[in-house]
């Protein structure tokens, strides 16, 4: 998605719209409301689901083709797998700013295993994982949002990079006996 000025977009995608002729071209202005149920389709309510994500600062080659690997080896027409691309404002905030701290020009990736049928869920949680770990090595922190209940501390840990320390210190202070901890959560300091 583009955000901001409509003509810096059109400028953006000038040289996309002049590479050949499309089969359907879809790309145009979109309240962001509408942009916030856009994947819904694909994520109708009461599907199983099981996530790995990460944060990618490149994508050479070589990840590359192990994601097109995997993907070609998904186990359900419900599994998807998407790119964001964080750059432009978001980056440009100081990253002990806020308690998100992941604010370089990056990709944010999503394996997201989706199923119908209950008794088929470890084989769609088995290729997620497969598939995380096989791209997990190029990946230098994670959105919190975006951890499965299976991840470790280290894991949260990396969503807050940085700033990890920081706010443990801050939980100390205000939930010592860390009362909120039914989350991807950050222990007190000791």
């Amino acid at each position: 998605g583009w955000f901001g000025a409509l003509e810096e977009g059109e400028q953006v995608l000038a040289p996309l719209r002049s590479f050949g002729s499309p089969l359907a071209d879809l790309v145009g202005p979109l309240p962001y409301c509408q942009l916030q149920t856009m994947l819904d389709a694909a994520a109708p309510f009461g599907l199983p689901r099981y996530w790995k994500s990460g944060y990618f600062k490149a994508l050479p080659d070589d990840l590359l083709d192990s994601i097109i690997a995997h993907a070609i080896a998904k186990t359900s027409p419900f599994s998807v797998i998407i790119f964001f691309h964080m750059h432009g404002a978001a980056t440009q905030v100081p990253t002990t700013a806020t308690a998100f701290g992941h604010r370089e020009d990056q990709w944010d990736f999503d394996i997201i295993a989706q199923w119908t049928d209950p008794a088929t869920a470890n084989e769609h949680i088995t290729w997620a994982r497969n598939f995380w770990q096989a791209v997990a090595p190029f990946s230098t922190g994670v959105y919190v949002n975006h951890l499965d209940a299976d991840d470790q501390a280290a894991r949260v840990q990396s969503a807050y990079g940085v700033n990890y320390e920081h706010l443990a210190a801050v939980k100390r202070v205000y939930d010592p006996t860390n009362f909120f901890r039914l989350n991807h959560n950050i222990a007190p300091s000791a």
